[in-house]
């Protein structure tokens, strides 16, 4: 899934913003990889990658959006310099779950080409098991980039109702 229109839908003023995300079902479980490119002037952590952080919306990140057929969903927040955050919620900015004692595999590489990738290892029982919808998003540059659009006069990301379908093939 590429990443580089702004959140409503209309061109960045930066074309060097930009992700591509690839969703992969794994013997034991939902890999997640994001591969960003140079980021201008983008915030890394000093924690290392891989470490589970509270305050990553501090820090340039990829925000996945997994929406059960209930209306329940998971965010998924990688941020560019490895760390992570995932959550559950059971309707919008209705948190029910925060996996902070789970462990996750991560992996997190910047290539010679200086492109950023990160990788997120999620455990099947965690994925919706009726997926009905997703959005991604890119939190970079004082920006939001999205994989579809969202509705309404300013960016929330919290709108599972307005995501594009989705399902997972077999």
């Amino acid at each position: 899934m590429p990443i580089g229109r702004l959140w409503n839908g209309d061109r960045s003023p930066d074309s060097r913003i930009s992700a591509l995300i690839e969703i992969q079902k794994k013997d034991h479980g939902i890999l997640i990889k994001t591969t960003t490119p140079p980021l201008p002037g983008y915030k890394l952590s000093e924690l290392s990658s891989g470490t589970r952080v509270e305050n990553i919306d501090a820090f340039e990140r990829i925000c996945l959006f997994f929406v059960e057929d209930s209306g329940e969903y998971l965010e998924i927040k990688l941020a560019i310099g490895g760390q992570y955050l995932v959550q559950g919620f059971e309707a919008p900015h209705q948190m029910v779950a925060d996996f902070a004692d789970m462990f996750f595999e991560v992996h997190h590489e910047v290539l010679k080409n200086s492109k950023v990738v990160n990788e997120i290892l999620l455990p099947t029982e965690l994925f919706p098991a009726n997926l009905k919808a997703l959005n991604v998003f890119l939190v970079a540059g004082n920006q939001i980039l999205a994989y579809h659009p969202l509705s309404g006069s300013e960016p929330d990301l919290h709108q599972p109702q307005t995501f594009p379908l989705a399902k997972v093939e077999e």
